[in-house]
């Protein structure tokens, strides 16, 4: 892997998990759900902008035959907390009726998304659903959500990297870090 551009990093107030820590724990969520849904056909659901990267890894260890849907979503509009209305960018001839469906997310935060896309999901009678996230933070939920797995447990941090942003910016970080304070400035 490319080392990240020292600019970037210099933006985070520290490391949360390395390239190496992400990559590990997600060949173990791989190796988990192979094992489980071994000889299915599973549909992946993903939501982007920020599960992209975590996505993409996951389904390149995916041992059986998937079709993805990916969903725009977001509580978060710009900023650092969420403004309690989800956005979730819903294709019309969407119809997951019989499907083992696996949902993943980067983050569990607030539960308010992925809460009203498990709502939508389970209204088209998938055969099974489970979700998975990268991150879970430790807080108090504004709606609970039932989890399959995820990758790992943080503080209650904004964090960036790996997909995650701040107003566009730090995606392409391959770590998961907390950004200094008064950062950034542009």
């Amino acid at each position: 892997m490319p080392p990240p551009i020292t600019g970037v990093i210099q933006d985070l107030e520290r490391v949360l998990l390395t390239p190496e820590q992400i990559s590990a724990r997600v060949a173990a969520m791989a190796a988990r759900l192979n094992a489980e849904l071994a000889g299915k056909v599973v549909t992946v659901v993903a939501l982007m902008d920020g599960g992209l990267f975590f996505v993409a890894d996951l389904l390149r260890r995916l041992e059986m035959p998937v079709r993805l849907h990916t969903l725009s979503a977001s509580s978060y509009q710009g900023g650092t907390a969420t403004t309690g209305e989800v956005k979730v960018n819903w294709p019309a001839s969407f119809d997951l009726r019989g499907q083992d469906v696996l949902l993943l997310d980067d983050i569990l935060d607030t539960g308010l998304t992925l809460s009203a896309i498990i709502e939508r999901l389970l209204v088209q009678q998938p055969a099974s659903l489970r979700t998975c996230v990268l991150l879970s933070k430790r807080r108090q939920r504004l709606r609970e959500v039932a989890l399959h797995d995820a990758g790992f447990e943080i503080d209650d941090e904004f964090v960036v990297g790996y997909g995650m942003d701040y107003q566009g910016r730090f995606r392409n970080l391959p770590c998961i870090g907390i950004l200094n304070p008064g950062q950034p400035s542009s």
